[in-house]
């Protein structure tokens, strides 16, 4: 049955199957015609009976009828106007036919020659097979034809009352059906090349906009607008080849994810939507603001000038954020930490004009956010640095170049060592002393971080097993782990699996995270649930340069908290720091918890956190970071001096 004409890709069908039978029906007359006049002869040569001419003047006279009527009706154009009333046309028309050729099998008692039964089985059963054949693409019309011819036919035989005419009979029946699902299968397979033909073309149809629209996709980030990381790689490196002045303005939103916490993520999207129209506001005609991913943006400019005016536009930037931004109809204030790259003449390879404006934005995260910094000489000695720990640290940490060293904790009223603090030590050969934070940085980035804290905790173990045997005091180690490296590895499970192979409690180890690890402590949960399941004791390291930890300390088992170094250092001379460091102490020693001072260096010093309730310490005042023999003499030299005054460094 045809899909009603409302239907687009129906009617386009109904037009194609009107334009099929129309095409292949003048071949279907002619057949008529001439099988009409073979049979009407047929007979009269067996009969010598004229009455069946008044049938084939019939039939002729109809099949001129339809012919015309088919001629009026090609030239007429209804069959594109309105297909679906051109096919009833035809069923109709092929129907009446039908009913027509119907008339002969029924006429068979009128002539006696027994062999014009036989005959007429053929020529009708014949008669039907053409016309299916003829409209496979439209079977009701071949259906309509057929039914009445083969109907006759059937019960024709039927009424012969022989056993022969019942199993022609039967023999027509089967045949009828096999023609009727022919038919239907035809018409089938029709509608279906059809309706791949019409995909085909509505597909090269819209596939310059298909084409279009993919290279938006392939350019624009969707939800800014932005030409996104693809085409930013596209322009700027052709931009690094060409070689006449490239910058890059590098820049992502401060505490992005705290937004997408408090705010929801639907906030977040319209914190960048914003920031990317604040962003095509300020940039110039020829340059190309990016957005790189997540909430990391790049703008590219060139030619003459381009570092001035990449400082020029990060300073509109800045001012614009300085008003804050609307957000569901609540005021948000929004900044960015920024980084500039530029290269002034001849090409540069654009990973490494990346590199610099990545270490500019660094610097930049480094300096306290919400500012912007220009990549220079010392940010370029830092890379180089960055470059070649990147490349020797493996095989330096397979030929054991890195070492450790302890610097003793104290309580500070009576001298009492308490503790050490393992310290990550690299005295490279051409490069120096390597800061340990440059170390666990580049571990984290070459995936070495498992290799480094199971080198770290096996010369700890190796270092409280000798005091074990110097017959020291049972003291704790602390090992400073970055939360950095969860994702890479388990910390705990590297240690525990450490001081196993060593024999040494784990409970003599403490380990240390960054006070990051208490902005998200869900995030954390697994690995400091680990720390305390095999039994280490945990510190927070650098504690109060955060911004929630305080509120944070209940919901982290916590044995020991360590006051940053930046709010030590003079802290008998400054106010403020006085009052954060007993607000930590209020909050810190009701639950138990043990607060060290790190970076004490004077007796002033010392004094004052005594009187703001930090009872312990570490710093140069009682004993600098020592390698591993000098450390266990040391203590081992203290002990047998015990009633002489602690050492003192310079």
């Amino acid at each position: 049955m045809p899909t009603a004409p409302s239907d687009p890709k129906a009617a386009a069908l109904a037009k194609a199957q009107a334009a099929s039978s129309l095409q292949n029906i003048f071949l279907t007359l002619l057949s008529n015609v001439a099988i009409a006049t073979s049979l009407a002869l047929l007979f009269y040569f067996r009969e010598g009976n004229t009455l069946i001419f008044w049938w084939l003047g019939a039939a002729i006279a109809f099949a001129v009828l339809r012919a015309g009527w088919v001629s009026r009706l090609k030239s007429s154009g209804r069959i594109a106007q309105d297909p679906q009333p051109v096919l009833r046309s035809l069923t109709v028309m092929a129907l009446a036919s039908g009913l027509l050729w119907s008339v002969v099998p029924l006429a068979l008692p009128l002539f006696s020659h027994a062999q014009n039964v036989n005959d007429v089985v053929f020529i009708m059963a014949g008669t039907t097979t053409g016309a299916i054949i003829q409209s496979l693409a439209y079977s009701p019309m071949a259906i309509a034809f057929s039914a009445p011819v083969m109907a006759a036919t059937i019960l024709r035989m039927l009424l012969s009352g022989s056993d022969v005419g019942y199993i022609v009979a039967a023999d027509v029946v089967f045949l009828t059906v096999m023609l009727f699902r022919a038919a239907l299968l035809g018409e089938r397979n029709f509608t279906t090349s059809q309706n791949t033909a019409f995909e085909a073309t509505a597909l090269a149809a819209s596939l310059a906009d298909a084409n279009q629209a993919l290279e938006r996709l392939v350019r624009m980030d969707s939800l800014t607008g932005l030409a996104n990381r693809s085409h930013f790689r596209s322009v700027a490196g052709a931009a690094c080849a060409a070689g006449t002045g490239v910058a890059f303005l590098l820049f992502d939103v401060d505490n992005f994810k705290t937004i997408n916490d408090t705010r929801g993520h639907d906030a977040g999207d319209r914190v960048l939507q914003t920031l990317a129209a604040l962003l095509c506001s300020a940039c110039g005609a020829d340059d190309l603001p990016v957005r790189l991913g997540g909430d990391e943006f790049i703008v590219v400019l060139q030619g003459a000038n381009a570092d001035r005016r990449a400082v020029a536009l990060g300073e509109r930037l800045m001012s614009a954020l300085l008003r804050p931004v609307l957000i569901a109809g609540q005021p948000l204030t929004v900044s960015c930490s920024i980084g500039i790259a530029a290269h002034a003449a001849g090409a540069i390879d654009l990973e490494e004009l990346s590199a610099r404006a990545d270490a500019a934005l660094y610097r930049a995260k480094e300096d306290g956010r919400a500012c912007m910094r220009v990549f220079d000489a010392q940010m370029q000695s830092a890379l180089t640095l960055q470059r070649r720990l990147d490349f020797e640290l493996a095989a330096a940490l397979a030929r054991r170049e890195l070492h450790v060293e302890f610097q003793p904790q104290v309580a500070m009223a009576t001298q009492e060592i308490i503790g050490f603090e393992a310290l990550l030590r690299w005295n490279h050969a051409c490069a120096g002393l390597i800061p340990p934070p440059d170390i666990v940085t580049a571990a984290i980035r070459l995936r070495l971080s498992a290799q480094l804290t199971e080198f770290v905790g096996e010369r700890v173990c190796a270092f409280l097993r000798a005091l074990d045997r110097k017959k020291a005091p049972q003291i704790r180690v602390s090992i400073n782990v970055s939360p950095r490296e969860f994702p890479i590895h388990s910390p705990a499970q590297t240690l525990k699996t450490v001081s196993e192979r060593y024999g040494v409690d784990p409970k003599r180890i403490e380990i240390e995270v960054t006070e990051e690890a208490m902005f998200d402590p869900k995030r954390c949960a697994d690995e400091l649930k680990l720390i305390d399941q095999y039994g280490f004791a945990l510190a927070i390291d650098d504690f109060g340069v955060g911004h929630s930890s305080i509120a944070n300390l209940m919901a982290v088992e916590i044995d020991t908290i360590k006051i940053d170094r930046s709010f030590i250092h003079g802290i008998a001379g400054n106010r403020r720091d006085q009052q954060l460091v007993a607000a930590i102490t209020a909050v810190a020693l009701p639950l138990g918890h043990r607060i060290i001072a790190e970076g004490v260096e004077s007796e002033a010093d010392a004094e004052c956190l005594r009187m703001l309730g930090c009872s312990y310490g570490q710093g140069w005042l009682y004993g600098k970071p020592m390698k591993e023999d000098e450390a266990i003499g040391w203590l081992v030299q203290r002990r047998a001096a015990a009633i002489e005054p602690l050492p003192r460094s310079a």
